[in-house]
């Protein structure tokens, strides 16, 4: 019989960046993250600037790629944009990983090395450990899943159009951030 090794969070942090980032924590076991493919990339890239773009004119939040976040006792999440209400990134050191706590808005683009019990997983840590609300992109159907704590909404097709209470005032068409080359 084997067993396995657990890390703290706190060793999770105090190892270089270069041993810790293709890796989350999870429930104190280190899970290899996979590499994003181009598309992955870019639909990270489209929600980060529409996101940003917006923040330039209506500064209530920072957003931030590829950032540890702290989702549990012993886990520490990687999404793939983050946004923080400014009020609580007040809390932050910005020199310090992993953010000690969930970002407010959690965003996750499907990777197809995903399973569904993984998405699930990540999405109910992240609202364990604070946030308020999750995107999941998936572009192979055109869709964005919202949840919250109080359910889930889908957004589907080229009309649909994202806005949330969180920033008021932010809309961006799923098609546009769903976008590829």
């Amino acid at each position: 019989m084997s067993t396995k090794t657990l890390m703290t969070v706190d060793e999770f942090s105090q190892m270089s960046t270069s041993d810790t980032e293709d890796f989350e924590l999870v429930e104190g076991e280190l899970i290899p993250l996979p590499s994003a493919n181009p598309l992955h990339a870019k639909i990270r890239q489209n929600i980060e600037l529409t996101v940003a773009l917006y923040l330039r004119e209506n500064p209530v939040a920072v957003v931030v790629a590829e950032m540890d976040c702290r989702t549990g006792p012993a886990t520490v999440r990687r999404p793939d944009v983050a946004v923080f209400l400014a009020r609580r990134f007040r809390d932050v050191d910005p020199k310090k990983v992993p953010v000690p706590f969930a970002p407010d808005i959690a965003v996750e683009v499907l990777s197809p090395s995903e399973t569904a019990f993984d998405v699930n997983r990540k999405v109910l840590e992240y609202l364990d450990g604070g946030s308020q609300e999750v995107w999941v992109l998936d572009s192979e159907n055109t869709e964005i899943f919202i949840q919250t704590q109080t359910g889930i909404r889908l957004l589907r097709g080229g009309d649909a159009v994202l806005e949330t209470p969180l920033l008021p005032g932010f809309s961006a068409a799923v098609s546009k951030l769903l976008a590829g080359f």
